[in-house]
């Protein structure tokens, strides 16, 4: 951004988040005052054009600086045993519904900690996708479009990395936190290309082996300049444009092997307390790791719940009744302490959280306990950047088996989020085949999320 400050020379550290620095505003603000005469009597140079122009800069970084965490149920959560349990029904089974910070709003027992800080959520009950497929359900609800196969849709954190992300940021823009409990059902940046692909963390507090250089800069940029004149043979060749996206890869790379900032991922720094507090697990601790990369200044956070034993992790079409409760221990303290780690820091305002998965589960159960796949009546929890906590939006009949109130669709819930987010849902961008596509191309934003 160019305004008068910078003009005159004087350089404005705002951060990401667009908070200005103590020492750095006052600094900033005595040598434009002892320089006031060189702008002349015009309201660049007034103290309140400085006000103004500080306070512009700021509200701009403030806007770019709106944040992510999607905290995925990789399989498809129940309903029934998660935020909308129904008491009195014979498809309940013995899950008991629990009492929550908001008198008359019941979850499933397991959640305890999450039931706490309900006031921090918006949880819908009456999400309707019409896809029960994992494959296609996956492609649904992580991209907003439905499966088509003449378009490889990105998934959500590409499209936060474009339209949110630094490009000279030293840290990458989208980063994923565990891993899909099948790599085939997994989707990622599509028509974006590479450069909006998500950057892998499987096991939260461990950087991949392959970050930390084993060389020195010396050798490594002897290396890139022999890449870079093997690069320049090829794109004479006629193959310019991929040289171009991996030389953009590869300066990315050099720049995050070099960084700083490489201590973000380091978990030990944390207190052993709030360490615990998240949960000693891959969903805790990765929930802790998108805490530390928001604050950072990362746009996008994907954490990952698939559960520690067997293989089924929220597909529980089999022992649901010895699963789930499994599932909501590892997953309900990681949930909670997230959303009030981000409040304590004043994080929430500037971070939207999202807890979902692909769909839900049948309300009608087998003797085990176990659910099919259903794709009316499944919830996605919301909390931060202007929802408003403390709410339940839509509703299910007495058996969960329809929508009876306020039915939501996932474009409906991606128009909401580009609400949260200030992205324009109408922005069309070109993909790497030429194609003009909008981020959302369809919905209405749900209003009751932020009044």
């Amino acid at each position: 951004m160019t305004n008068g400050l910078q003009n005159c020379g004087w350089q404005l550290d705002v951060r990401r988040d667009g908070h200005i620095g103590r020492r750095n505003f006052l600094r900033t603000l005595g040598t434009a005052a002892l320089g006031t005469a060189a702008f002349g009597y015009g309201m660049a140079g007034s103290p309140a054009g400085i006000r103004q122009l500080l306070a512009g800069q700021a509200d701009e970084l403030k806007k770019r600086g709106k944040s992510m965490i999607l905290l995925w149920m990789d399989g498809a959560p129940s309903q029934h045993e998660t935020f909308n349990p129904k008491p009195g029904s014979a498809n309940q089974g013995p899950t008991k519904a629990i009492s929550t910070k908001i008198p008359g709003v019941q979850f499933g027992e397991g959640w305890e900690k999450t039931a706490a800080v309900l006031d921090k959520i918006a949880v819908i009950r009456s999400m309707k996708s019409g896809e029960a497929d994992h494959f296609r359900g996956i492609k649904l609800v992580k991209s907003g479009y439905p499966t088509n196969p003449a378009i490889r849709y990105p998934t959500w954190g590409s499209v936060v990395s474009m339209m949110k992300g630094d490009p000279n940021f030293d840290l990458p823009n989208y980063v994923r936190c565990g891993k899909p409990r099948i790599a085939t059902r997994d989707i990622d940046h599509g028509v974006l290309g590479t450069r909006y692909a998500s950057f892998k963390v499987d096991e939260p507090g461990k950087l991949p082996e392959d970050v930390v250089p084993v060389d020195t800069s010396t050798v490594m940029q002897r290396r890139m300049a022999l890449a870079n004149a093997l690069d320049a043979e090829f794109a004479r060749s006629g193959a310019e444009p991929a040289v171009q996206e991996k030389r953009a890869i590869y300066d990315r790379a050099k720049q995050f092997a070099f960084s700083p900032r490489l201590s973000t991922f380091d978990l030990s720094k944390e207190p052993e307390k709030l360490r615990d507090a998240y949960g000693r697990t891959v969903f805790g601790q990765g929930c802790l790791l998108a805490r530390r990369l928001v604050e950072a200044g990362v746009p996008f956070c994907e954490v990952y719940s698939i559960g520690s034993t067997g293989d089924q992790g929220w597909d529980t079409h089999k022992n649901g009744f010895k699963e789930n409760p499994l599932l909501a221990n590892e997953t309900d303290p990681g949930y909670a302490t997230l959303l009030t780690d981000l409040s304590d820091r004043g994080m929430l305002d500037n971070t939207l959280v999202v807890w979902m998965g692909e769909f839900g589960r049948t309300p009608k159960f087998k003797p085990d306990g176990g659910r099919d796949h259903y794709a009316e009546g499944w919830v996605v929890g919301m909390s931060g950047c202007g929802i408003r906590g403390g709410q339940v939006i839509g509703a299910t009949d007495k058996d969960g088996l329809k929508v009876t109130d306020r039915p939501i669709d996932v474009p409906d819930l991606y128009q909401s989020i580009c609400k949260a987010l200030e992205i324009d849902p109408h922005h069309e961008y070109i993909t790497n085949d030429n194609r003009p596509l909008k981020l959302v191309e369809k919905g209405k934003v749900v209003e009751e999320l932020f009044s």
